[in-house]
């Protein structure tokens, strides 16, 4: 049996959540490699056994997000170089409607000072990553690849597979630490743990720390 430190990074998720808590200039830092060596020991582990981000990329091809594609595939590219997988996931577009009646509404805005068109991809929902990061976690317990996981993530539909992995080690005669890493702040939104997780928060200090040594 492995002992070790899995990391699992919910990565939208994790980003959406940092923005909020601790603003745009951190989260885009995404710090992934630092946060992983970071978490480890605070859970106990001497060893990280694995990291990988499980994320969608903006499909370059949708009006308006090949900057974006560009900007995330290569900050995942350096976290790559640093010992991070990245598993993908999709997004699905949608066309964008009315809030109000429900009609469509186009893909395009015109900037009211110098009439620039600005194509916009519409609405888009990542598909397959909660299923990916909950293969990757059942799949690692079974094979006893960790002794410790960590999810970075606040989603609260992680928590069947929290109780499933918890059911796994304990059919196996071994003992389970999951825990959830999140950012925290002072700002009166939800802070909270995957149901079933122990909490490790995640505040502006620990994190711009890890981003200088990124």
């Amino acid at each position: 049996m492995a002992r070790g430190c899995l990391v699992l990074v919910d990565g939208w998720n994790h980003y959406l959540s940092t923005s909020s808590c601790l603003g745009f200039d951190l989260a885009r830092t995404f710090p992934i490699d630092r946060l992983a060596a970071h978490l480890a020991p605070r859970t106990g582990e001497e060893t990280l056994v694995d990291v990988a981000v499980v994320m969608a990329l903006p499909n370059r091809n949708e009006p308006g997000e090949l900057p974006e594609f560009m900007t995330w595939r290569k900050r995942l590219r350096g976290l790559h170089n640093a010992g991070v997988r990245h598993e993908h996931a999709k997004f699905r577009y949608s066309d964008m409607s009315c809030g109000g009646c429900g009609s469509p509404v186009d893909r395009k805005v015109v900037c009211p000072h110098c009439e620039h068109v600005n194509p916009i991809a519409g609405r888009r929902k990542e598909k397959g990553a909660d299923i990916k990061l909950a293969a990757l976690a059942l799949n690692g317990a079974w094979r006893q690849d960790y002794s410790t996981l960590v999810i970075l993530s606040q989603d609260a539909d992680f928590g069947p597979l929290v109780r499933q992995l918890a059911e796994v080690h304990l059919e196996q005669g071994r003992r389970y630490a999951l825990y959830s890493a999140f950012p925290v702040c002072d700002r009166p939104h939800p802070h909270r743990a995957v149901p079933g997780t122990r909490s490790i928060p995640l505040d502006a200090a620990t994190y711009a720390a890890c981003a200088r040594r990124s």
